[in-house]
């Protein structure tokens, strides 16, 4: 049985990196990762200069699609990824992709040192790509300079949050907000985010979301990543306060996805299933977990430094699936509540329309 009517990943790679460590004699770690692919070149595009290729990877994509009954995805552009790719990608399959579009090469030409970094630019090549068909939001990330020295407080940082959150609001398209990193990067070119407040607390968008009350805005993983216990909490009281936040779910385990859907301020009308399918994480179960709250999770999603750079591509759908049928099992969770978090809410906040109508709850007014 599949795991809903309309089943929809909302964060998704599709592209994956190549880097050559052999030849640069450089260490397979994350830390060399991180610092490599922000400025990835496309592979047919690539010289043998070039130190890390990005290339498209969407037959994997769409056959564990196909194994494992995922319907539709949303394609995130993150680190060395190109808006272009992303876009051949949902020309060759219309049905079954929308994307997002990030400031991509505004943010390569400042780390190569070709042109200064600037909001105002990084708006522009975000508009640019929204104009065009199957772009329906802005993520991965929040657009930020690369080369920020110093950390930046809120009062520097809002003015330029504003001007992308503009945009949003122009195309009327979900923004998408990235607390916390996953922690094998550190040290390494992601941490350069850390100098940004977004990263470091996600009440800082219940300073901004009054200011734009028609624009959705999406915690990617819910705030599971970097520090989880922090960010998922404080993630979920921003979603309790506004009711156009919402939470992805996708890499949670029982006891945060219980939080969330038990809370009337929340519950399923403001999750939506996202893991991170193509990126370099692995899942760990811990089989000793116990019930205090300083324990490492029974499940947790992450970069494992000690085993290395992953070379298969993880299996995300059947862990994270697997995790959201156990919970709708155990807590008898009725399944329309399960299709809104799996599709339905997807649909509303991308504009998709589902396959037909009538599959997710909706009553009518007295």
């Amino acid at each position: 049985m599949e795991l809903g009517r309309f089943v929809v990943d909302t964060h998704v790679h599709p592209q994956r990196h190549a880097v050559n460590f052999e030849a640069q004699d450089d260490d397979a770690d994350y830390t060399n990762l991180a610092m490599l692919m922000h400025t990835a070149v496309p592979a047919d595009e690539a010289t043998d200069d070039d130190k890390v290729v990005v290339f498209d990877n969407s037959d994997r994509l769409v056959y564990d699609m196909d194994r494992y009954g995922v319907d539709m995805c949303v394609l995130l552009p993150a680190f060395g990824m190109t808006n272009g790719i992303n876009e051949m990608i949902m020309e060759d399959h219309p049905d079954r992709f929308v994307a997002c579009a990030q400031a991509q090469q505004t943010k390569k030409d400042a780390l190569r040192g070709e042109e200064e970094w600037s909001i105002d630019k990084a708006c522009e090549e975000i508009d640019y790509w929204l104009e065009k068909d199957g772009f329906r939001g802005i993520g991965e990330f929040l657009p930020y300079d690369p080369n920020q020295e110093e950390p930046m407080t809120w009062r520097e940082r809002k003015p330029q949050l504003r001007k992308v959150f503009e945009v949003a609001d122009k195309h009327d398209v979900p923004i998408r907000w990235h607390p916390g990193a996953a922690a094998g990067y550190s040290g390494g070119g992601l941490r350069k985010a850390d100098k940004f407040p977004e990263y470091q607390d996600p009440m800082y968008a219940a300073d901004i979301i009054p200011e734009f009350p028609d624009v959705d805005l999406i915690f990617e993983h819910g705030g599971v990543q970097g520090h989880w216990r922090y960010n998922v909490e404080r993630a979920l009281i921003v979603a309790a306060q506004f009711n156009n936040v919402y939470l992805e779910v996708g890499l949670w385990w029982e006891d945060l996805l219980k939080r969330a859907f038990n809370d009337p301020n929340v519950g399923p009308e403001q999750l939506i299933f996202g893991t991170d399918w193509g990126a370099s994480m692995v899942a760990n179960a811990n089989h000793n977990s116990s019930d205090t709250s300083i324990d490492f999770p029974p499940l947790r999603w992450e970069q494992y430094e000690k085993r290395g750079l992953p070379a298969h591509q993880p299996d995300y759908w059947g862990t994270t699936l697997r995790e959201m049928q156990k919970y709708a099992l155990f807590n008898n969770l009725p399944q329309d509540e399960l299709n809104l978090v799996m599709g339905g809410n997807f649909c509303d906040l991308y504009d998709v329309d589902p396959p037909h109508s009538r599959l997710f709850p909706e009553y009518l007014d007295r």
